[in-house]
């Protein structure tokens, strides 16, 4: 047989074969590990073994020191759609990595059990971890994950996980460092939020009572799932926690000017501003703070609302707790007017004469009060008949406020004698007491704002005027 020999390949279409295939291959590594925000492939493991194929996009958030990682499955049977936050510290990532990780194994996994029992004829369920993320005084970030996992756009769990991230340090916080590891803040705290749980007119038609005491008892780990934004402290209850589970997750918000006194040192904020006051200078600027304690009234409070509004004046009412759940419109009335919320106790007692649980019980009901009636929380307290003592300011979370001039509505209740005392004793910066449950009080008001107006005073808050004294 004659043989026939092959011909020999030119060596310049090897080379531009092996230089095409060595581009390609590069462009693939480029192109799966971009950070830029375009989309590369990605594989996840089951514990048996089986791929799950996914997307990966990083882009850029409102933060410029986090990227959000968005993972989404490309696999019809095991959905799946996550984000999650990027930083420079490795070890934050890998914490975030972990849990990510665990929670989308445990989901395939529970998966690919449900499709071999029940075959192909049941829809997937599938799992969303959604991100949301808070700064708060510019150091601290708060990364929220809320993990559904639904089916027919029905939720069958949802659970909630939060990072509380200190950027400066590297380092992330929990409750106790938080509250400086001091168990008297943790009791106040649970206290303050079991009671709103069970007086709060958008839970306590849905929660378990029993459930909300067991998961509010002053252990630190039931406290941990917290964020802070919008100076707030957020507390989050994972769903069929403390309510049934088709009502979802639940949480509160607490004011931080109530956490204030209640934070570690290195959390807690300045008291007012933080600058000192000008100095008196001939001309300074006049300033008085009208005060009304031992209201609402349905009748007097309107009456002064409506002299206060007059004369573009802003005042501090101390309300009574008791008083509160009786006319909770008279409350509003006055937070939409604008004027400064203040505690003052549920039933007036002499503090000084009561055990250190029955004064906390008497300041954080009448915060509820407060706070279920106007959707705000009190800002300063004032402790009935001025009485007070060191236990007691060192256990509440605020200082005591008193006053400067005292006109002794309460005593006399004669409006001209009231409008006296205020023409005898005015001062620049004055906190002035009276009451807004006397008609005479509201007989002499208008008199009052009269005089102050001519002698040039400006109506200022009680929380205004404080970084003055």
């Amino acid at each position: 047989m004659e043989h026939i020999p092959g011909r020999r390949r030119n060596p310049w279409i090897d080379f531009a074969l092996i230089t095409f295939i060595l581009a390609l291959t590069g462009a693939i590594v480029f192109f799966i590990t971009s950070e830029d925000g375009k989309a590369f492939s990605h594989s996840q493991k089951t514990a048996a073994g089986s791929p799950i194929d996914s997307t990966v996009t990083k882009e850029s958030s409102t933060f410029p020191e986090v990227l959000v990682v968005t993972e989404k499955s490309t696999e019809r049977s095991v959905p799946f759609f996550i984000q999650y936050p990027q930083i420079e510290d490795e070890k934050f990532n890998t914490i975030i990595e972990d849990y990510i990780q665990k929670s989308k194994k445990s989901y395939i996994n529970d998966m690919l059990k449900s499709k071999n029992k029940d075959g192909n004829t049941s829809p997937p369920a599938a799992l969303t971890i959604q991100l949301d993320t808070y700064q708060h005084n510019g150091k601290y970030f708060s990364f929220v994950f809320t993990e559904h996992i639904s089916k027919n756009d029905k939720d069958i769990k949802t659970n909630i996980k939060t990072i509380f991230y200190d950027k400066e340090n590297a380092r992330t916080i929990d409750i106790r460092t938080l509250l400086g590891e001091d168990i008297n803040s943790l009791e106040t705290l649970s206290h303050h939020i079991r009671t709103r749980l069970k007086t709060s007119p958008t839970s306590r038609r849905s929660i378990w009572p029993d459930k909300v005491d067991l998961a509010t008892e002053p252990r630190w780990v039931l406290f941990d799932q917290f964020a802070i934004s919008h100076n707030e402290l957020i507390i989050y209850f994972d769903a069929g926690m403390i309510a049934p589970a088709k009502v979802g997750p639940l949480s509160i918000n607490v004011s931080l000017s109530f956490l204030n006194p209640l934070l570690a040192s290195d959390f807690q904020q300045p008291i007012g501003t933080t600058e000192t006051p000008p100095a008196s200078q001939g001309n300074e600027q006049k300033r008085v703070a009208l005060t009304f304690d031992d209201g609402p009234h349905p009748e007097v409070t309107l009456q002064i609302l409506q002299c206060l509004e007059r004369y573009h004046a802003k005042a501090t009412f101390f309300m009574l707790g008791n008083r509160v759940q009786h006319y909770p419109d008279i409350a509003r009335k006055v937070k939409d007017a604008g004027h400064e919320l203040g505690n003052h106790t549920w039933s007036h007692p002499v503090l000084t004469k009561l055990t250190a649980a029955q004064v906390m019980n008497e300041f954080a009901t009448t915060e509820e009060a407060i706070f279920n009636a106007t959707g705000q929380e009190a800002t300063v307290f004032r402790p009935p008949y001025g009485a007070t003592n060191e236990a007691i300011e060192q256990n509440l979370p605020r200082d005591g406020i008193l006053w400067s001039i005292d006109t002794l509505d309460w005593k006399h209740k004669n409006a001209d004698k009231v409008v006296a005392m205020v023409k005898q004793q005015i001062h620049n910066n004055a906190i002035i007491l009276m009451h807004d449950i006397h008609q005479s009080t509201a007989d002499a008001l208008p008199a009052v704002l009269e005089f102050l107006s001519k002698e040039g005073y400006e109506f200022v808050t009680v929380s205004e005027i404080l970084p003055y004294h």
